[in-house]
């Protein structure tokens, strides 16, 4: 392993640890902080395009039951997008907030619990170091292009998903810079 290289499965754990803090200050102090529940749809939408274009394939072409779970955790992250909506569709008074947040943290528990007590150790056997790391890499690329908003395309072709990710991903930048939006 080189210097400063990650796995797969360390870029999306270190992911979820993230996630799961945003989401915790998000449902201490629901509504306070716009700011906060932007980073929050921000780096939720990142991490399941780069699962969709890298950890699913891998699933599928690794494991006999990938195709099962990459469908699953498709599925899985096109509901959790759906939530995001409404944090998107602002404003909603406290208890819909309330309500929307403690629905996404678990939908959100669900989803790492899956990937990482099952998913994560089983893929690992069937990768090599090397494979691991460049996909590491490639999850991380792809976060850096990733939309920052829920999709209103998602499709679940690796190769479809990069280019309408790609597309959808430049227009949020844009939208985001000029707003200003996940940076107050």
């Amino acid at each position: 392993m080189t210097q400063g290289a990650q796995t797969i499965f360390e870029v999306l754990s270190s992911d979820h640890r993230a996630v799961e803090e945003l989401i915790a200050q998000a449902l201490a102090e629901p509504g306070e902080d716009a700011a906060l529940d932007e980073r929050l749809v921000m780096e939720l939408v990142r991490h399941f395009v780069a699962e969709e274009q890298y950890l699913y394939p891998a699933l599928r072409s690794e494991l006999p039951d990938g195709t099962r779970l990459s469908d699953a955790g498709f599925e899985a992250n096109r509901e959790s997008e759906q939530t995001l909506r409404a944090l998107e569709g602002r404003p909603l008074d406290g208890t819909a907030l309330r309500d929307a947040l403690h629905e996404l943290a678990g939908q959100f528990t669900r989803h790492v619990r899956d990937q990482e007590t099952d998913i994560f150790p089983r893929l690992a056997g069937r990768l090599t170091a090397e494979e691991q790391n460049r996909l590491g890499n490639e999850v991380l690329g792809a976060e850096q292009l990733a939309p920052t908003r829920p999709r209103s395309v998602a499709v679940e072709s690796a190769p479809l998903n990069k280019l309408s990710s790609f597309v959808e991903g430049f227009i949020d930048r844009v939208r985001d810079s000029y707003t200003n939006r996940g940076v107050r």
